[in-house]
């Protein structure tokens, strides 16, 4: 049986709970859609598609996901009736996705809710400990984006 260490490097502990924290938001975020028959994804298509229409590339771009896999997502929503699909008029290689009135509706409902309970959530923090908080979430991200991981070889 491998051994269990109760002590790790403050790295790998910030790093577990780190991953904690986003699962708890990951549920929380679960719990707040399931009413309304969304899943975080399709929350988010919701989030950034427009009435007059957002590039299905610009959306996975800003949720950090691949096109295939969005696909299926607007798929559903536009089976339920929350939004459509368009070709860019300047541009016919270009899948807009729309919100239809039914999905506006929906959004403006959730848009503010959500807003609400985020701010809720993080309200636990002080206002010091939240701009820390953020400081370092911000710096950690700029030197993951600019860094490469190396192993140091002794």
């Amino acid at each position: 049986m491998p051994e269990i260490s109760t002590c790790d490097s403050p790295q790998i502990e910030a790093y577990r709970l780190f991953l904690k924290l986003h699962r708890r938001f990951q549920e929380l975020n679960r719990e707040e859609f399931r009413p309304y028959d969304l899943s975080t994804p399709q929350y988010a298509i919701l989030f950034y598609a427009t009435e007059e229409g957002v590039p299905l590339s610009y959306i996975c771009n800003e949720m950090l996901a691949d096109n295939s896999n969005l696909t299926r997502l607007v798929d559903r929503l536009e089976r339920r009736g929350l939004v459509r699909r368009a070709t860019d008029p300047r541009d016919r290689r270009v899948t807009l996705v729309q919100l239809t009135p039914a999905g506006k509706a929906l959004i403006d409902e959730l848009r503010p809710r959500h807003r609400r309970l985020v701010e809720q959530r993080l309200s636990y923090l002080s206002e010091e400990e939240l701009a820390a908080f953020q400081q370092a979430m911000q710096h950690l991200y700029e030197a993951l984006l600019t860094h490469q991981d190396h192993e140091d070889t002794e």
